[in-house]
């Protein structure tokens, strides 16, 4: 038998351990975004063409080479309808540079919102802060 010191030895330990445990998890590392998008406009041009306009960044220390911005057009409830991609201009941007976007897109039925997500030339995908969603004007 134990006795009650030992018992609150034994309770202490046990307290002790559950509170170290989530320190550990909280000590993963976060990955900061690799692009920000700093504005971003999506209008209709008519039933067939959309306009995507905006500016992107490059905040991480890597340059990315071929980059491609991957759209996502949603109906309304959230349902993905299409993937659209294009270039921003220019394709290469190093660390700290912004680039531009200024593109016509095929006009999906029944859009209303569309996020900004990105790839780089070997098609990784790229960490984006701010990628929305945005209105369909």
């Amino acid at each position: 038998m134990l006795c009650r010191r030992q018992l609150c030895l034994y309770a202490a330990l046990a307290g002790c351990c559950v509170l170290v445990a989530p320190t550990a998890a909280q000590q993963r590392k976060v990955k900061n975004p690799e692009l920000r998008v700093l504005d971003a406009t999506i209008r209709r041009i008519d039933d067939q063409l959309i306009a995507v306009d905006g500016k992107v960044e490059n905040s991480s220390a890597k340059t990315f080479q071929r980059m491609l911005l991957v759209f996502e057009f949603f109906a309304p409830g959230q349902k993905s309808i299409v993937i659209q991609k294009g270039p921003p201009e220019p394709d290469v941007l190093a660390p700290g540079d912004t680039a531009e976007f200024h593109l016509q897109l095929r006009a999906p039925a029944r859009a209303v919102r569309v996020t900004i997500e990105a790839a780089d030339g070997s098609g990784r995908e790229l960490r984006v802060e701010n990628s929305g969603p945005y209105p369909v004007e």
